[in-house]
């Protein structure tokens, strides 16, 4: 009987691996890279053999582990590193088709390590809450660009920091949703109001303009907010989502007509009015105040640089022009329709 038995040895880097090794890896510009998951992906592997070595890397837990045999047991867990973060996770840009939309975080590391490639991710889902949530396909950038995928749907962008040293991959963060995406651009602004008159104040409103026709108006109006506030203490005393207001439109625009309120008589008072990304403009007549409380909280008014008095008619309104100025309306106010100025 003749016996032959051959042993042989793999070099990575070297034609003389060590006679003792089955692979004998030789370098000097790098390292041996094990596998690196989660503990969901690890407890996926089916039949795991004994003597199995994984890198597991789950949120904040780092460990170099192997399989015994019964369970992952862990051989060295660094203690000095910790996995960066990422926080003020945000976007900003117009909600509407074609618009392009700019993300921005802050990357932190406790060790200073600097920041590698991180990842990025948008979101899409059918309401704020994040209902029906989807990865966006190939959006995986700083910036987007809105799709008429988007149309109605509401944004959130996420980010998993990724360090260039020490402990590498953190948590991924995510920005709140923003939407809904109208099919168009749409611009708000306060229009026209009416706070004085002779004798007792009547007929006193606060109108709003939003740009499009009624098919193509913001799917969701509980998103814009108006606010009165009082000079004499810089609070709101009167808020309001355009949702529950009279709602009027031609083809250009959407006039929403805050009326059946009492609206102070100024020196200073101020309107304040928000959207979806914020606080859109905040004027104010007879003065300025700065807000705070509120939607627009902190910012001094703009003042319109004019006034209503006790001898203004029941039917005047201060109202902006075409082209943006403010003007006085004394005897025919426009509420509910496109200024007459």
């Amino acid at each position: 009987m003749l016996t032959i038995n051959t042993h042989s040895q793999v070099g990575i880097g070297t034609n003389t691996p060590d006679s003792s090794s089955v692979l004998d890896i030789t370098s000097t510009s790098g390292g041996l890279l094990l596998p690196r998951m989660n503990e969901s992906q690890r407890d996926a592997i089916t039949s795991p053999a004994i003597g199995l070595l994984i890198y597991l890397i789950d949120g904040s837990v780092q460990c170099l582990q192997v399989y015994n045999g019964t369970g992952w047991e862990n051989i060295y867990c660094p203690t000095t590193n910790t996995v960066p973060t990422a926080s003020n996770v945000s976007f900003s840009g117009t909600l509407s088709i074609g618009g392009n939309l700019t993300a921005a975080y802050t990357y932190t590391d406790n060790e200073l390590d600097i920041e590698d490639v991180s990842v990025y991710q948008w979101y899409r889902a059918d309401d704020a809450s994040g209902t029906n949530e989807i990865a966006i396909g190939g959006s995986t950038n700083l910036t987007y660009t809105l799709t008429g995928s988007d149309n109605g749907k509401y944004l959130s962008f996420g980010v998993i920091p990724i360090a260039a040293t020490g402990a590498l991959t953190g948590i991924e963060v995510r920005s709140s949703y923003q939407g809904a995406v109208g099919a168009t651009s749409n611009v708000a602004r306060i229009n026209e109001f009416h706070y004085d008159n002779v004798s007792t104040d009547v007929n006193e409103f606060v109108e709003i303009r939003i740009t499009e026709g009624l098919a193509n108006q913001p799917a969701d109006l509980s998103l814009y907010t108006v606010s009165l506030y009082n000079g004499s203490n810089q609070l709101a005393y009167f808020t309001e989502t355009l949702d529950n207001l009279a709602q009027s439109c031609d083809a250009s625009n959407c006039y929403y007509v805050l009326e059946s309120i009492n609206i102070q008589n100024g020196a200073p008072d101020g309107i304040a009015l928000s959207g979806p990304s914020g606080l859109i403009e905040f004027i104010s007549y007879e003065g300025t105040l700065t807000a705070s409380n509120g939607i627009a909280v902190g910012v001094t008014s703009s003042d319109v640089g004019l006034a209503e008095s006790s001898a203004t008619t029941v039917n005047g309104s201060i109202e902006r022009t075409a082209g943006g100025a403010w003007a006085s309306n004394p005897n025919a106010n426009t509420k509910g329709t496109v200024n007459s100025l």
